[in-house]
């Protein structure tokens, strides 16, 4: 493990998700003295930032131009910096996911894709009886300070984690790979490079299952599993039936597709053919993704503001049945929306606008031949919805897009319409 006790340690980015508090209460653990830089103060991130200044680190408001940042003997990163952001010199870099590699000694798999990554990370530590941490979960040295350097974990990994991951090259007993498509744009400096982040971590596992949509990017040197499929509402190996499609309790194909790829690494990793069945029973769904939400009206409300992608959002469109008005757009991260307006067309849903995106939507739409509807604001998108959606339909706040325009992520989005749905009562 990185020698931590007595260096200047700054924690660089604070985030929203932990991570950043996570590594600077860890580096104090191991006797580092602890400075946090970050483009806002203390007071913007409520309890945590309180919680940083009472454990006595120094907090700079500032970026790699600050004194602060060529003063560390180390710089851990938040994934969150691109690489843009850092200058030609700087001082030894990490981040919080290589501290935790270079202290954990369990068995690990790594999880990653440009979508469906979360549910089929949870799926796999659900079948394994696993922890599961990284990316949109607890920070992983969160779990390292709770369960101890030898518990078995699940690790999603996004593209910016492996990024920062590149020099230390952490082993894993295992790796799946979801899905392939174009995002982040705005994060890495081109598609060659993020795609780049994704594929090298199949080179760091002893194992890997890769969805077979992208299986042709990859390395055909890669190990080979015997891989579970999913055909006619049937989990099968080679040996025949494991699950049905019954056993899943997750609306739509793709979390089927996810479930098959859990299973080829649960199989792989010892799960027992009786077994698979039950453990899919046990998954439930996660918040954000096609989660339906209570409405006080007879319209039904669904959240899976973690579609921050057209190919999600597409999912979700193909995953609810019935009349259907969809919520799209957000921050731009450089995709391309001209597959996603002609599945909205196909589909024949009520698209709703917001966010700095909407322009660019509506050129999409209007030339797929679809009427878009603008909303200033998802309180405006969702009284829209409602009014076009038939009673019995559905409102979907699917945005294929970021969240950074008008929310704190895609969490504050997906709550601000879990409480909009339910506001639904009074109308």
């Amino acid at each position: 493990m990185i020698p931590l006790a007595g260096r200047r340690i700054l924690v660089w980015g604070f985030g929203r998700h932990g991570g950043g508090q996570a590594a600077a209460r860890f580096c104090a653990a191991q006797g580092a003295h602890v400075t946090v830089l970050d483009l806002k103060p203390p007071a913007a991130f409520g309890a945590a930032g309180s919680a940083a200044l009472a454990a006595g680190w120094q907090w700079q408001v500032g970026d790699a131009t600050h004194p602060a940042f060529m003063a560390a003997d180390l710089i851990v990163a938040s994934p969150a910096i691109p690489p843009r952001a850092w200058p030609a010199a700087h001082p030894p870099r990490s981040s919080p996911e290589a501290l935790f590699f270079a202290a954990h000694r369990g068995h690990r798999i790594a999880v990653t894709g440009t979508k469906g990554k979360s549910t089929t990370a949870h799926i796999l530590a659900t079948l394994l009886g696993w922890q599961v941490g990284g990316n949109s979960y607890e920070p992983l040295l969160d779990l390292l300070q709770s369960h101890g350097p030898d518990m078995p974990v699940v690790c999603e990994l996004s593209s910016f984690q492996m990024w920062y991951l590149m020099d230390s090259k952490p082993d894993f007993a295992g790796a799946v790979l979801t899905s392939l498509a174009v995002d982040h744009l705005d994060w890495h400096p081109d598609l060659a490079d993020y795609r780049r982040c994704k594929l090298t971590l199949l080179d760091w596992a002893e194992a890997v299952a890769v969805a077979p949509e992208v299986r042709a990017q990859t390395s055909s040197a890669l190990p080979h599993l015997a891989e579970v499929s999913f055909t006619d509402g049937l989990f099968s190996d080679q040996q025949g039936t494991l699950a049905t499609r019954g056993d899943l309790p997750l609306i739509g194909e793709h979390n089927a597709r996810n479930a098959a790829l859990a299973l080829t690494m649960a199989r792989h990793l010892g799960l027992a053919r009786e077994a698979a069945a039950a453990g899919l029973r046990r998954v439930r769904g996660l918040p954000h993704r096609l989660e339906f939400v209570t409405g006080g009206d007879d319209h039904r409300y669904c959240n899976d503001s973690i579609a921050t992608t057209p190919e999600s959002a597409m999912a979700a469109l193909r995953a609810i049945e019935g009349p259907l008005a969809v919520i799209l757009g957000g921050s731009d991260k450089g995709a391309d929306f001209a597959e996603l307006a002609a599945a909205v067309a196909g589909r024949g849903a009520q698209a709703v606008l917001i966010g700095t995106t909407a322009d660019r939507l509506a050129a999409c739409l209007t030339a797929a031949g679809c009427v878009p509807l603008r909303a200033g604001d998802l309180a405006t998108a969702v009284s829209l919805a409602r009014r076009f959606v038939p009673a019995g339909g559905t409102v979907l706040l699917s945005p294929a897009c970021a969240s950074f325009d008008q929310f704190q992520g895609f969490e504050d989005r997906g709550d601000r319409f879990r409480h909009l749905a339910a506001e639904t009562a009074s109308v």
